[in-house]
């Protein structure tokens, strides 16, 4: 797995995280959001932290290029 924070001077009020493996295709973007309505005993285990981070990042993006996964995950930090 590859994590990169580049930065820009154009962009210095963003955080970027870009995570690449060459595992099997898989988009966790894909999957439907829990629903955090029901108490937690009445949820199925796991799916918490993708919802969490969609919830929180600007952006969130899924891609499958050259046979790597590749999320990006943008924040504006002001």
């Amino acid at each position: 797995m590859t994590c990169a924070a580049p930065y820009s001077e154009e962009d210095t009020l963003t955080a970027c995280l870009t995570f690449a493996d060459r595992g099997v295709p898989y988009d966790p973007l894909a999957k439907p959001d829990p629903d955090v309505t029901l108490p937690a005993e009445k949820r199925r285990i796991g799916g918490l932290g993708v919802y969490m981070v969609k919830q929180m990042a600007d952006n969130v993006r899924y891609e499958y290029h050259d046979g790597q996964n590749i999320l990006t995950v943008r924040k504006r930090l002001q």
